[in-house]
């Protein structure tokens, strides 16, 4: 049973590490270093150097999402090593295990041989479970601050786009203020405060992709959590029949049951 569970973790590890979790428009979205997660960018500075700063209030909106999607990379980075560590430590475990239990019993002929050797093979098939969760969550932190730098990325992109459109514009218009007594500025504001707004809906458009994927990722990642719980279970029943208890390990039609939105449900 553990092996199958343990096959199942591996899966989803790897469903974390190829972005499976991801939209397609997000999968397809260029990619951008951990760093950008912390990046302090204003693109908005750039009315300011071209000489309409005037114009920043009317389209401030479109840094906020900036100053929420920022993180500590640091952070994730050490996590995700916690993580890791925990996971090569467990790996350890369960090799020194295997050959401990291996060298041990190397004599022994029949079914007892047969039932330790099943029995030590559930228990570090167990373990490596253990160790398999640690990585599916490394992974999951990590992947997680790669695809909110991406968005960042992504997202200063856009502004920096809008931006050089509307410069251009306000240059012109400001030009001819003089002859046209202001009227070619105040023409020119709502017509840039409207690629503001456009650019304001292809960020909420990448901010709803990526609380979507998100909310795909918490479900791999505790559907990990779930089968990680099967897997304690059912080393604790070989603890107790290893001491003499009469416990027996969960049935097909009575074992929990994981999916991979992350909760459990019984046969």
């Amino acid at each position: 049973m553990t092996a199958a569970l343990l096959d199942e973790l591996r899966a989803t590890t790897n469903a974390i590490t190829n972005g499976e979790w991801l939209s397609q428009d997000l999968a397809q979205t260029p990619k951008a270093p951990l760093s950008e997660l912390g990046s302090n960018g204003k693109p908005l500075q750039a009315l300011d150097s071209a000489g309409v700063g005037f114009l920043t209030p009317m389209i401030s909106f479109l840094e906020e999402p900036l100053g929420q999607l920022k993180g500590d990379p640091d952070g994730v980075q050490k996590g995700a090593g916690e993580f890791e560590d925990a996971g090569r430590a467990a790996t350890a475990m369960a090799g020194e295990y295997g050959a401990k239990a291996g060298s041990e019993t190397s004599g022994w002929t029949g079914d007892s041989a047969a039932e330790y050797a099943k029995t030590g093979k559930e228990l570090v098939d167990g373990v490596l479970s253990v160790a398999e969760t640690a990585l599916t969550n490394a992974s999951a932190l990590i992947k997680a601050g790669e695809v909110v730098a991406q968005v960042v990325a992504e997202v200063t992109r856009l502004i920096t786009e809008a931006v050089g459109r509307i410069v251009p514009i306000m240059t012109q218009a400001i030009a001819a203020a003089a002859a046209t007594f202001g009227q070619s500025i105040a023409a020119a504001i709502p017509q840039c405060v409207q690629i503001a707004v456009e650019c304001g809906g292809q960020i909420a458009a990448k901010l709803g992709e990526l609380l979507a994927s998100g909310e795909d990722l918490i479900k791999l990642v505790e559907g990990a959590s779930a089968v990680l719980k099967i897997v304690k279970q059912t080393m604790s029943v070989i603890g107790d029949k290893a001491e003499g208890g009469a416990a027996e390990l969960p049935t097909a039609s009575a074992r929990a049951d994981t999916s991979r939105d992350g909760q459990l449900t019984t046969a």
